[in-house]
């Protein structure tokens, strides 16, 4: 986004670029566009999904269909964590009951989304199909962005995502001289093999991967976007640009970045020796199981503190690991908790030496990877939950969906009958792991699809754990009545998942409750999925507008934020409409509900069918009010 006067004070002060690249043809059509509106302004999905508004979509992976890269009004800027890249397209995963596919988005940090900046791109429409496999690079150009195909080697091609950002690495960088001028989004087997897979993920790189050559990838996980960039015979995206292009601010974002670096609104996920940080996103493991509502055996938890063995916190004080917290560009969060093995000579009883000393790399712990392929499919031996977690980064999987899609196939096979998957059962990590590698190669034709898919062709509808075909994250939808009205994935673009355990005025089995933290609250959430900044900034609208004023000059308010954010969603709510959503397609497995298998829980026993359909009838019929106000609905 470009300033098209000297000092800008409005938000038509400024334009975007545009491009429309048709990979059939290799044809650039590059176009400069104002401002119209807070939602051009902020970008992300707040332009996305008005571009998805022009297109009617009835195959996601149909060659017309739109896939959209974009970025935020802070991405590529100096603010702490604006970093992010925002993948919008027709989901092949997120689906109504008639099959007709959603709009969707998923979100992605690490140095990407800075490169995409300085390329001068703001908005990038992929339509098409390459004619062979491909790598599509974008490059700063003398004369503004220029974007190109190059044709993928034969050593990209079905290679797991490690050996993709090595080779990407060498090829487009000077690895030698320790210049990055290119950083990289690619996907894995499972995305090459998108017509079987509907759940792969797009990976980004990090400055520190590139490096160091360890797997410190980030993530554009849920509602299959890997999928479809790999239905466009699209291997890998190569941002690359010598000269960063990154707005400072004015004297406002200094402390802006002290307080989210450093302050206590993002304590949370920091290593504890990290100013008293409280661990990362592995903390909700324990929280979630003291509470007795971790996610075990496909969300069925019989009691408390069943998965100790893998908590973040046994992991960190065992002689074995050490937990040695990563940031991504220039971010003083450090969020990345990621696991090494204690050195052979034995862990030092000093953290800092420990961190010093310690051996080969093992894993990522964050929180629904690993607790979507440990606890909740029994597996408790932290190895075996290490090596799976990361397991599904080097095949491009949404670890999320892949981790349900096991529980779900392992609950099957639980329940009798004849067996799948080759008779996959809880607690199985190896036949865990040689499921996941038959999906991501092509060679299981069916459970890639995800579970709604599944379930539909062989039965299990009533534990498939999904809402619109998105599979649930790690927080059992027994606590939560809000999951089906995420427009993007329950704990990415509805805030109602933790209230149950969080919230001291929380009232479980109130109508009323629900709808107001469904429809006045919850959404608020996405508003990062605009700006660029990072969710676990955890800022408020006030700080999140300051960095904005600071960055672009212009004076944006608290209630300009929140506008655009609910617009957003209302928009995102009317495109499920427009593909045929109807009231039953918000709904959850008719297990968690009270009566039923998994809805009579020793600690979570509220939501019975009257109390959901009571809060599904209040929240349609609000959000259905306010889109046809905003003209979203006719």
């Amino acid at each position: 986004m470009k300033a098209d006067v000297p000092s800008p004070r409005q938000i038509s002060d400024y334009s975007l670029t545009r491009a429309d690249f048709d990979l059939d043809q290799g044809s650039l059509n590059l176009e400069q566009q104002k401002v119209q509106d807070e939602m051009d302004f902020l970008g992300g999905i707040g332009r996305s999904f008005k571009i998805m508004n022009d297109y009617q979509v009835e195959d996601p992976f149909a060659p017309e269909s739109p896939l959209v890269i974009n970025i935020g009004c802070l991405t590529g800027t100096a603010y702490m964590t604006g970093l992010r890249t925002y993948f919008t397209a027709y989901s092949p995963l997120k689906r109504t009951l008639k099959d007709a596919p959603m709009a969707g988005w998923s979100t992605m940090s690490g140095s990407f989304g800075r490169k995409f900046h300085s390329t001068g791109l703001d908005d990038l429409v992929l339509l098409g199909r390459a004619p062979r496999p491909s790598i599509l690079v974008l490059r700063q150009g003398s004369n503004g962005p220029e974007i190109s195909l190059d044709e993928a080697p034969e050593a990209m091609i079905g290679a797991r995502t490690p050996d993709k950002f090595k080779w990407l690495n060498e090829q487009y960088n000077q690895t030698s001289s320790r210049k990055f001028h290119a950083h990289f989004a690619t996907i894995g087997p499972a995305g090459e093999n998108w017509e079987k897979v509907w759940y792969a993920c797009i990976l980004g790189s990090t400055q520190e991967q590139l490096m160091s050559g360890e797997d410190k990838f980030r993530f554009a996980g849920r509602l299959g976007m890997g999928s479809v960039l790999g239905s466009k015979n699209i291997l890998a995206v190569v941002a690359h640009a010598e000269k960063d292009d990154s707005p400072k601010g004015d004297a406002r974002l200094k402390s802006i970045n002290q307080e989210i670096g450093r302050g206590d609104q993002s304590k949370g996920y920091r290593h504890p020796i990290n100013r008293d940080g409280g661990g990362g996103t592995g903390r909700l493991e324990r929280v979630l199981d003291i509470n007795g509502v971790l996610p075990v055996k496909n969300f069925a938890p019989e009691g408390e503190n069943l998965a100790e063995p893998v908590h973040i916190e046994t992991i960190r004080d065992s002689k074995d690991y050490v937990i040695i917290d990563k940031q991504c560009f220039g971010c003083q969060i450090s969020c990345h908790q990621d696991v090494y093995a204690a050195s052979p000579e034995g862990k030092d009883p000093d953290v800092k030496k420990a961190r010093k000393e310690a051996g080969p790399y093992v894993g990522r712990y964050e929180f629904e990877p690993m607790e979507l392929t440990g606890p909740n499919l029994c597996i408790l031996d932290p190895q075996s939950n290490l090596k799976l977690a990361r397991l599904t980064d080097d095949l491009g999987f949404d670890s999320i969906s892949v981790g349900v899609t096991l529980g779900y196939l392992m609950d099957r096979n639980e329940r009798g009958g004849e067996p799948v998957a080759g008779g996959l059962r809880f607690g199985d990590a190896k036949g865990a792991a040689r499921v996941m590698e038959d999906i991501a190669y092509g060679r299981e034709p069916l459970f890639g699809k995800g579970v709604k898919k599944i379930s539909e062709e062989i039965g299990g509808s009533a534990y498939a754990m999904h809402s619109k075909g998105v599979e649930h994250s790690a927080y059992l939808p027994q606590t939560n009545p809000g999951y089906p009205f995420a427009t993007a994935g329950g704990h990415m673009s509805m805030r109602t998942f933790l209230l149950y355990i969080n919230d001291p005025q929380c009232q479980p089995e109130s109508v009323d409750y629900w709808v107001e933290q469904i429809t006045n609250q919850g959404w608020k959430m996405i508003n990062n999925n605009l700006h660029g900044g990072c969710l676990f900034t955890l800022g408020t609208p006030q700080q999140t507008v300051e960095a904005i004023s600071s960055v672009t000059g212009v004076e944006f308010s608290s209630s300009q934020l929140l506008d655009a954010t609910y617009k957003a969603h209302l928009l995102g709510f009317a495109l499920e409409q427009k593909q045929g959503a109807t009231v039953e397609d918000y709904t959850m497995a008719d297990e968690v509900f009270v009566g039923e298998a998994k809805g009579d829980l020793p600690r979570v026993h509220f939501m019975t069918k009257d109390l959901y359909e009571g809060v599904r009838e209040k929240v349609l019929e609000k959000f259905t009010r306010d889109a046809r106000e905003s003209g979203y609905l006719s």
